[in-house]
């Protein structure tokens, strides 16, 4: 016999809570683009995120990454840096992302969703 899981019971909270912990979703000018493994972002015209009007942003700027339920941006030895909720990821080193967080390239802002 199959049971129905609602949303609000106990187990249906824990279900949709590892649900959506394991798609995450990037907001980039009014458009959402779902993160599938590794996201490019730069001014080159092969990065998923192309970003050709901000002076600031490198060729190849920043990668995000999905790593089994996790997430996380990696700066890629960008000029200008790259910035998650107004803090300096390192140079070649890289930093947990989650719903909420605002990840900034040179004057563009990324949301986390």
């Amino acid at each position: 016999m199959k049971k129905t899981i609602y949303k609000r019971d106990d187990l249906g909270k824990i279900i949709t809570k590892d649900i959506r912990t394991m798609h995450k979703k990037v907001r980039f000018r009014n458009r959402e683009i779902e993160i599938d493994r590794i996201i490019k972002i730069g001014r080159d015209m092969d990065n998923e995120i192309c970003i050709l009007d901000d002076p600031l942003v490198s060729r190849k700027h920043a990668l995000i990454e999905q790593e089994g339920k996790e997430f996380f941006i990696t700066d890629k030895d960008s000029t200008n840096g790259t910035f998650l909720n107004n803090n300096p990821v390192p140079r070649d080193g890289r930093a947990r992302i989650k719903s909420g967080d605002v990840i900034k390239i040179g004057k563009t802002c990324l949301e986390i969703v």
